[in-house]
């Protein structure tokens, strides 16, 4: 014991003062840092352990609730889900005038009416417009409008053309929007 001690005293006057205080919080530092690092790698390790469990059941919960909720009212919902509320009408009918806008038509004054089917409680929105423009216009503005607002059905479009040598149609196309909520 007597010999360790004197190597120890021979290093530390080798070293000097600094060496020694540097080594001595080397060595606090070192067993402060396995003593708070070690529970947070356990946990760690407990807490990935957890994730790869659960993601291993996610697929059978998946399955399970999809079981669950194939109910017909479960499915009726998820469909109702789907529409909009009533006060998004303004914002829908703007994607629809500007279709019409990008394929240049002009959107002459409009029918609009609206009613509550008692059923579903949906709203419906009717709308009847005359459009003048050229055949492929008024068809791709239909096809752009339906795109544009997936709540919206086409219910009728007739065309017209005045006078067999003219280019641009007139047509009469009745739309259906459909929300949510009571009109």
């Amino acid at each position: 014991m007597a010999i360790n001690r004197l190597i120890l005293a021979e290093a530390i006057q080798a070293i000097g003062a600094p060496g020694a205080v540097g080594i001595a919080l080397l060595i606090f530092s070192l067993s402060f840092a396995l003593s708070t690092l070690l529970p947070s790698w356990r946990e760690l390790e407990r807490q990935q352990t957890a994730a790869a469990s659960a993601q291993e059941s996610l697929p059978e919960a998946a399955a399970r609730e999809s079981i669950l909720d194939a109910s017909p009212a479960a499915e009726l919902r998820r469909f109702y889900e789907i529409f909009p509320a009533r006060s998004d009408a303004p914002e829908l009918l703007s994607r629809m005038y500007a279709a019409a806008e990008d394929r240049k038509l002009l959107l002459s004054r409009g029918e609009y009416g609206r009613s509550t089917d008692p059923q579903t409680g949906l709203a419906r929105y009717r709308i009847v417009l005359p459009v003048r423009g050229s055949y492929s216009q008024v068809r791709e503005f239909v096809a752009a409008a339906l795109q544009a607002v997936p709540v919206l059905a086409l219910d009728e479009v007739t065309f017209e053309r005045p006078k067999i040598s003219e280019r641009e149609v007139e047509a009469r196309i009745r739309l259906t929007l459909y929300l949510k909520g009571p009109a």
